[in-house]
């Protein structure tokens, strides 16, 4: 795949080897067609999105070094080290990219105002693959200023510790809980919002994931934090759990029709007799949020106060209103048979 480019094309690249080395390189090609590469290894406590940064600073402070009188222009494959380029503030990557305006304003001054480019990465396009490959030597070579940490870097790094405490502290609360339990209340990855959850009003969310954590304002657990004397439903059952709310309370059948059609359509399967923890299923994927947030809009599940009461008369109508339809069907059949 060809890249067409008038003036001097610069190529750019940033790669980081598993062990945490990362290095930049560019390639570019002389008077005389030949390509010519740099390899600049920047070692360990920086990310990619430095080497890429560094990438396009250096090839703009080489630019000047190179005597054509073309314009001047810098391609690269991440949209982050374009977008950082763009301006000066304060944050990662800043002490780059005022490095990198001045050498673009120094080529203005030139009569060779440069342009940063973006171009596709892994595309076949040949300055593109040369600057890559540059990247991934510079990264296997040792640098000489290894010890400095980017700002990049220690963000990332405290990202990561951050999520790895959130997740020791879930996986300990869960142990904690019964088998069952366990089973239905998995660890997620990342702490990034339901978009089907976040459109939703705040109580109907509320509600959504006190049911994910297991804290809904249901006999089980309100009784186990002693605010009920008992774990019964208000159907007759002995324990109103999640799953029993789900998939068995007979105040909300309708409803219950209405959520097993909407996992159909969202392409989940169906709960089953067979199955020994559908709830945990279902509350694990993201494609079950908007069925089980119309399940919990249409029902008083752990509603209190004037919302339960109102949630279960709309309930009630809406299951009276189908068995009324069905027997109005069956009357209808046997009308038809005794014609």
């Amino acid at each position: 795949m060809q890249w067409a480019q008038t003036g001097l094309a610069i190529w750019t690249d940033g790669s980081r080897l598993e062990d945490g080395r990362v290095g930049t390189g560019i390639a570019w090609q002389d008077l005389l067609g030949n390509w010519q590469e740099k390899s600049l290894p920047l070692g360990k406590g920086k990310e990619v999105f430095d080497a890429e940064l560094y990438g396009a600073c250096r090839a703009l402070e080489l630019a000047q070094e190179i005597e054509v009188t073309e314009p001047v222009t810098v391609l690269l494959d991440s949209q982050a080290a374009i977008k950082r380029l763009q301006h000066t503030e304060p944050g990662p990557g800043q002490e780059l990219a005022l490095r990198a305006q001045e050498a673009a304003r120094r080529l203005a001054t030139d009569g060779r105002a440069p342009a940063v480019q973006w171009v596709p990465g892994h595309h076949g396009i040949e300055g593109n693959e040369r600057a890559d490959q540059a990247a991934k030597k510079a990264a296997a070579r040792p640098a000489q200023n290894s010890s400095e940490l980017s700002l990049a870097h220690v963000r990332r790094a405290q990202t990561e510790t951050r999520e790895s405490s959130r997740q020791r502290w879930l996986a300990r609360m869960l142990r904690k809980r019964s088998t069952r339990a366990q089973r239905a209340y998995r660890t997620v990855s990342g702490w990034k919002q339901d978009p089907a959850a976040a459109a939703a009003s705040r109580s109907l969310a509320s509600r959504y994931y006190q049911l994910k954590t297991g804290h809904a304002a249901i006999g089980a657990h309100l009784y186990r934090i002693k605010a009920k004397d008992s774990k019964a439903c208000k159907c007759g059952a002995s324990s109103e759990t999640v799953h029993h709310l789900l998939f068995e309370c007979r105040q909300w059948r309708g409803p219950r029709r209405e959520l097993y059609r909407a996992l159909r359509k969202a392409g989940l399967q169906e709960p089953s007799m067979a199955e020994e923890c559908p709830e945990g299923r279902l509350l694990d994927s993201s494609k079950a949020t908007g069925p089980l947030l119309q399940f919990l809009a249409a029902t008083a599940a752990g509603c209190t106060g004037n919302e339960t009461a109102q949630a279960e008369i709309n309930a009630w109508r809406d299951d009276e209103w189908g068995l009324e339809e069905l027997e109005e069907g069956e009357r209808a059949a046997e009308r038809s048979g005794e014609g």
